[in-house]
């Protein structure tokens, strides 16, 4: 009997853990997919599409996770879930089938806010329904294929534009995503005690989102948190124009990008460090080493070599900063957690949609890269502040 009710209460078992990191995987790769097709779908639709492309999705998957997060509080995560992957894996095949920049706009904004329905709603999900001997690895795997995701859309995204046409990223990527959704409906059980609404009002979860973005320690917050994925993305989307002026064909662009895969997984060590630095200081170890990885890159950018190894230690430190900075944001919201959880999304992918605008002010690759340096070195001053703030409120 004991059994039965654990499986009730804990009903994410590591086959609904996998299919969920799986599914976050994809749709987090939609995100960055856009990097290395810019210029490909911009030569196939005549116009610059950069916009249309990044901006667009990114703007609308930050705004999503403020919609998304208190409508699956208040009914249920597998409803909210599965309403989303159908969405999004329609709007996705959709994108590929576009023949204008119009279009491939109004897409892209609705593949974003439907793709917003995941990364939050997952995560509470986790943090629920996984026992308790599962749940740190599970959100722990969640986290680091939302980071993975960062290199693996970029390098799928490429590898297919190459053998089939840049249509079929989005063909595919509606196919597998499909799959996952038939997964998400026979693999998921919403936790026996958790009760969709718990008395409390739609507009009451949506305005707790207001007082918790009111703060002063989490507009420090989001003041670092702004500047993480605008660099990640402004970075990367610099790289392929500086790397095509040093003569690299588009195969050995698609090496170089993944070059930085394995500081991915530093996110993994995220926790082990914070036992010894504290949360807060192993975000801003992460920023300060993305920052100094930014700064020997600009250094470097002459070189292939130089450039890998640069990039790697960047992405380390983003790696380092984002389960930190998740971290922070919901120890800093309580008891509002949800609200932090939906505010932290919003900030990060909204700095996100910024990374493409930033990366084509039309800078040479060196200075873009001492540009977003510098902002690695604000966000540090403001976790600074952040921390000073914390210990005089203690």
């Amino acid at each position: 009997m004991t059994v039965v009710h654990d499986k009730r209460e804990h009903p994410a078992g590591s086959g609904t853990v996998v299919l969920l990191v799986v599914t976050a995987l994809f749709v987090l790769m939609q995100l960055y997919a856009a990097i290395p097709l810019i210029a490909p779908v911009g030569a196939a639709l005549g116009a610059h599409v950069t916009f249309a492309l990044s901006t667009v999705f990114s703007v609308c998957y930050a705004t999503g996770f403020l919609i998304w997060g208190p409508l699956a509080d208040q009914y249920g995560r597998r409803r909210i879930l599965l309403i989303g992957l159908a969405a999004l894996t329609v709007a996705t095949i959709a994108c590929g089938l576009a023949a204008s920049v119009p279009a491939l706009a109004v897409l892209r904004g609705v593949q974003g806010l439907t793709a917003a329905s995941f990364a939050p709603v997952a995560l509470a999900y986790l943090a629920e329904a996984t026992p308790p001997r599962l749940r740190a690895s599970a959100i722990g795997a969640m986290s680091t294929a939302f980071l993975v995701a960062g290199i693996a859309g970029q390098v799928l995204a490429s590898t297919i534009t190459l053998a089939l046409g840049w249509t079929w990223v989005f063909i595919l990527s509606g196919i597998v995503l499909g799959f996952c959704l038939i997964g998400v409906a026979v693999l998921m059980a919403e936790p026996s005690q958790r009760q969709s609404g718990g008395g409390v009002s739609l507009v009451r979860r949506f305005a707790a989102v207001g007082r918790v973005a009111a703060r002063p320690a989490v507009l420090l917050l989001s003041a670092a948190h702004l500047t993480l994925l605008l660099s990640f993305v402004a970075m990367y989307t610099g790289l392929g124009p500086h790397l095509d002026a040093l003569g690299l064909d588009a195969s050995q662009v698609i090496w170089l990008r993944l070059a930085g895969l394995p500081g991915m997984f530093a996110t993994l060590l995220a926790g082990v460090l914070a036992r010894r630095l504290g949360v807060a200081g192993v975000a801003r170890a992460g920023f300060a080493l993305a920052g100094v990885g930014l700064l020997l890159e600009a250094v470097l950018s002459g070189t292939l070599i130089g450039t890998a190894a640069a990039s790697l230690v960047f992405v380390t430190g983003v790696a380092l900063a984002v389960p930190s900075m998740i971290t922070l944001f919901g120890e800093t919201a309580a008891p509002n957690r949800a609200g932090g959880m939906a505010l932290n999304g919003f900030v990060l992918f909204l700095g996100a949609s910024l990374g493409p605008l930033t990366a084509h002010l039309r800078l040479d690759f060196p200075i873009l890269l001492v540009a977003l340096a510098a902002l690695a070195g604000l966000a540090v001053a403001s976790l600074t502040g952040f921390a000073r703030l914390t210990r005089a409120n203690a």
